[in-house]
């Protein structure tokens, strides 16, 4: 049977920045993209910021922000689900493909004024949800940007005060001393739906909310202070049942990333630092 070829990372960097070329690209997202090829070929985090220091100086529109590489790295290596040995180990993708149909179809039946009406009381404060959600000493990661990994139990968080947070992981993880990596999470207790990609009217996003809603329970909606709508389900019940949830997901375009069990999402009543918008709570099911 012949093996498909596998590009290498000199390869996949070249089409990077052809990709760059052609289609324009922001000097953040080609940090971004640089970080996480280092980590999928398991470089060396020290090895990939002195290349990436290097391939700095020729850039002449902007100079990178003290620590800015080494945070960029830190964060690729963090969300980095390959195992150890570069390739070997990757988990199978899903099949699954966006359909444009489909999306469409329940796009057109949504509306969130009807969301916003089958909501029960919402919490004016971050703190009742996390009470509500998680269990008291729970490890939970909760930050004000991408580049934190603190683990701290749900009553520190609390009790230490969440002002200027941005960003948490629906996850618990096993231990607080190797942060946001994947191997360190515990249990997969809410999965996120949220995508960057059409429809962006929030009437048509709370149509594939109420597509997926059928699959399992609707926990809370968050806007992310931009264009898209955060929506948590709660993936505890029926563990059987998540990849097929997964799987609808990606067909009604949402966001392969938010998938992973270690990605960030939008804090309930955090602060969008982009935008300057507060992260409201438009729907709570708990």
């Amino acid at each position: 049977m012949a093996k498909l070829k596998t590009k290498t990372m000199a390869e996949k960097i070249a089409g990077l920045f052809k990709k760059a070329t052609t289609e324009g690209m922001n000097y953040n997202t080609q940090m971004g993209h640089i970080a996480r090829i280092c980590a999928e070929f398991n470089v060396p985090p020290q090895v990939a910021c002195d290349h990436m220091h290097m391939a700095a100086h020729s850039v002449l529109r902007r100079k990178p922000q003290a620590l800015e590489i080494e945070n960029w790295i830190k964060w690729a290596y963090n969300n980095n689900n390959q195992s150890v040995g570069g390739l070997k180990g990757r988990k199978k993708q899903s099949q699954a493909r966006k359909n444009q149909n489909i999306i469409s179809e329940w796009a057109s039946k949504g509306s969130l004024q009807d969301l916003m009406k089958r909501s029960k009381s919402i919490p004016r404060t971050p703190e009742p949800i996390l009470e509500n959600l998680y269990e008291d000493d729970e490890l939970l990661h909760i930050s004000p940007d991408i580049y934190h990994d603190t683990i701290k139990p749900r009553h520190q968080w609390i009790k230490e005060g969440l002002d200027g947070m941005q960003y948490f992981c629906p996850c618990i993880f096993k231990g607080d001393q190797k942060g946001r990596l994947a191997e360190n999470v515990d249990q997969r207790k809410y999965v996120v739906f949220e995508t960057d990609d059409m429809p962006q009217d929030w009437d048509s996003q709370c149509g594939l909310i109420d597509r997926l809603a059928k699959e399992l329970d609707l926990v809370m909606v968050v806007a992310s202070g931009n264009k898209s709508l955060h929506a948590t389900f709660d993936a505890s019940t029926d563990q059987g049942n998540l990849q097929k949830f997964m799987d609808l997901v990606i067909t009604l375009g949402g966001d392969r990333a938010v998938l992973r069990p270690s990605q960030m999402v939008r804090f309930p009543w955090g602060k969008n630092t982009k935008t300057g918008q507060i992260q409201k709570v438009i729907y709570y099911g708990r």
